[in-house]
């Protein structure tokens, strides 16, 4: 069976991402037919998570901003922070917006033209992105706020700490 380039064979990805977000009781609010903002909650903090669809190149981004903003005094070792904590990553990254002062993660991928957007797809992508900002977010706490250096904060949140006390 051949296709022609301008049938329309999917669910729109907005539409895949608005649906994981009703079957985990997020609240989700459609900002267009392209974008929504989705907020969950963490272990460590409330995420403003926000999808976008871009149609020109069949790209969707995700973006988690997170709800503080670095001390000005802070922001040369967040940076040194993002450096090494991006080092780690095989998907996605983490930035520091300093015009705006935002902090956040950010995560892109191509759905090729025809192809479908599952619901499994959607839900390890955002499923990733959060346990990377839960993962990271002891050592942006250590280094922004405790006066930790980059390196001290990072290893704070790699030990991986087992047994009880």
């Amino acid at each position: 069976m051949k296709f022609d380039d301008n049938d329309d064979l999917t669910v729109h990805p907005i539409d895949v991402v608005e649906h994981l977000a009703k079957s985990f009781d997020w609240h989700a609010q459609r900002i267009s037919p392209d974008e929504i903002n989705i907020h969950i909650v963490g272990e460590w903090c409330k995420y403003n998570l926000t999808v976008h669809w871009n149609p020109q190149i069949d790209g969707l981004h995700l973006g988690i901003a997170f709800d503080f903003q670095p001390p000005h005094e802070r922001v040369e070792e967040l940076e040194k922070l993002l450096l090494l904590i991006n080092e780690q990553l095989w998907m996605g990254h983490f930035e520091y917006w300093a015009n705006s002062d935002i902090l956040m993660f950010r995560y892109g991928t191509l759905i090729a033209n025809g192809q479908n957007f599952t619901d499994k797809q959607c839900h390890m992508i955002i499923n990733h992105s959060i346990e990377t900002c839960e993962q990271y977010y002891a050592a942006f706490q250590f280094t922004l706020w405790a006066d930790k250096s980059a390196e001290q904060g990072l290893m704070a949140c790699l030990l991986d700490i087992t047994g009880s006390a």
